[in-house]
């Protein structure tokens, strides 16, 4: 009978040796994802502000070869009116609780097609939408950031 107990302690002792063993593995686990969520999220930020340089050179491309150097009464980029305000049509890729990702159709004489994050300056805007949605938006433009103000079904 006692070397049955001995072999139940043991048992109970490993078992517990165990689960506390998975419960420092789940910690460490719900850690890293969180440091990865940071990461990603730093990440994303800077893809949209090379999004948004790579747009702006673009337009300034694509006013160079229509022949628009700044001559006549053209104002410099120092000079310019913001923000600026601009139409587009897309389908919603992601969502979330303050931005969406809308493959966009292209904008003439500002942007190229492409897929782009964008801020949301109404969250509540976004609580009617879905992924794979075809949206209108309206996008605010100043010297240093893209924003939507305005989104809906484009059904």
């Amino acid at each position: 009978m006692k070397s049955l107990s001995v072999i139940a302690l043991i048992i109970s002792t490993v078992a517990f040796s165990i689960s506390i063993s998975v419960g420092y593995l789940h910690l460490y686990n719900v850690r890293q994802i969180s440091e990865i969520r940071v990461q990603q999220k730093a990440a994303s930020e800077d893809i949209l502000k090379i999004q948004q340089q790579l747009a702006k050179s673009w337009d300034k491309d694509s006013k160079d070869e229509h022949g628009y150097h700044g001559h006549g009464n053209e104002k410099s980029e120092n000079e310019e009116q913001w923000p600026k305000f601009h139409d587009a049509v897309g389908v919603i890729k992601i969502i979330t609780q303050e931005r969406v990702i809308v493959d966009q159709q292209e904008m003439p004489g500002f942007m190229k097609a492409m897929i782009m994050s964008y801020k949301v300056e109404n969250p509540e805007q976004l609580k009617n939408l879905k992924e794979n949605q075809k949206v209108k938006l309206k996008l605010k433009e100043t010297a240093t950031e893209l924003t939507v103000t305005e989104i809906s079904s484009s059904n």
